[in-house]
């Protein structure tokens, strides 16, 4: 699908699709790609996919326009949705379903994005990028470039989980451990780009990145054929599968295959919370907070730069943001496992967040509800070692 300009959702700005143009000349702020989606509204039937391969690009007149020749494709996409067994009668929610984001082929959510910025820069000519990542991001960035021919380079933060380090190194990165936290990681591969000594291929800005995630609402609406949950709850860090979700479901209702948007709702740890601060506010305007040490490190991002626009989506759709406490976060990790789902401590956010909108009558008992698993266990294995270490103590 043509991309008809380049919007800034933070001074208003608009702009005319310009190659690898990725944030707003005027503010700095992550432009976001619109599109003109007259020519689909009532002719694209939702029937006509029912043939195609089970996989993201499935959808491709509703992704940006890129040559065949030029997708860079593992298979991604098109996961399974499964219901709950124990963990709804444990939260006393009637209708609860998941969608295994985990079974990507690099173990994450971050494959949707990856397969949609790969594909634009190799459309590109572009030989060699690089990008800051606490982990997942990493990994799939890695596997998408070594497969597309495009040298890899990833400044990971120096307490990145080492499973996630040997997965980029294995998929042939070359990994830049930088002293200090995820902030410290920013602005090192920021003052490198400045310098002209890298292509910066940001997955938290790049607007290719984020068009991939929209297909996550497409498959709900055609695994589910139309019925969708009353509510979403997402993990958020940076945003990425939030802010896709949103604007793939928009884009679901403007060509007429729903009707309405589910509620959708953000999570994050008590320890990293901006976007939370700035619901509690009522504020669009998301500041900046302190790093501290979290469990679920992939929402460690103090100030995601697509801020504003994730506030605007969760007041449009009337979702709700809140936090939870890093034994209750180990908590949902435990309880997702007696229902055989394996998931990083990250994705197991999401089901003290359900409890507590369950509990504070936000999302009724006879409601329906889908959670996104994002991310597989083994993602971080230090820390399934220690929970079971621990459990070993008690048996």
């Amino acid at each position: 699908m043509k991309i008809e300009s380049f919007k800034c959702e933070n001074c208003g700005s608009t702009y005319m699709p310009n190659g690898d143009l990725m944030l707003c000349p005027k503010c700095k702020y992550p432009l976001l790609p619109i599109y003109n989606l007259n020519f689909l509204r009532g002719k694209f039937k939702i029937e006509k996919l029912k043939n195609r391969r089970p996989f993201l690009w499935r959808y491709w007149e509703l992704l940006p326009t890129i040559k065949k020749k030029n997708i860079i494709s593992l298979m991604e996409g098109y996961t399974p949705i499964i219901e709950s067994n124990r963990v709804k009668r444990k939260l006393g929610v009637k209708d609860l379903k998941f969608k295994l984001e985990y079974v990507n082929p690099t173990g994450s959510l971050k494959d949707r994005g990856s397969t949609m910025l790969i594909s634009w820069l190799k459309q590109l000519g572009i030989k060699s990028i690089a990008d800051d990542s606490s982990g997942n991001a990493a990994a799939s960035i890695s596997a998408y470039s070594s497969r597309a021919g495009i040298k890899c380079t990833i400044y990971m933060p120096e307490k990145t989980p080492t499973s996630k380090i040997v997965q980029a190194l294995l998929y042939g990165a070359k990994v830049l451990v930088v002293a200090g936290g995820r902030t410290e990681t920013a602005e090192k591969i920021l003052t490198d780009m400045e310098k002209g000594k890298i292509y910066y291929a940001s997955h938290n800005m790049s607007p290719y990145f984020l068009e991939g995630f929209k297909t996550f609402a497409y498959e709900i609406v055609e695994q589910l054929e139309g019925k969708l949950p009353d509510h979403i709850i997402f993990p958020v860090g940076g945003g990425s599968l939030f802010l896709g979700a949103y604007r793939g479901f928009v884009e679901a209702e403007e060509i007429g295959w729903i009707r309405h948007l589910p509620k959708l709702h953000i999570v994050q740890p008590e320890a990293c919370n901006p976007i939370v601060k700035a619901y509690e506010k009522r504020s669009e305007l998301v500041e900046p907070v302190e790093e501290k040490e979290t469990v679920a490190g992939g929402l460690k991002i103090v100030n995601p730069p697509r801020g504003r626009s994730i506030m605007k989506a969760l007041f449009k759709c009337n979702g709700t943001a809140i936090s939870v406490k890093e034994e209750e976060i180990i908590e949902g990790y435990l309880l997702l496992a007696k229902e055989g789902i394996f998931a990083e401590p990250t994705s197991a956010t999401v089901i003290p967040a359900l409890k507590k909108l369950v509990e504070d009558e936000i999302i009724g008992r006879d409601e329906s509800v889908l959670l996104p698993i994002t991310g597989f266990g083994l993602k971080d294995l230090k820390t399934a070692i220690n929970i079971a270490e621990k459990l070993k103590q008690y048996n």
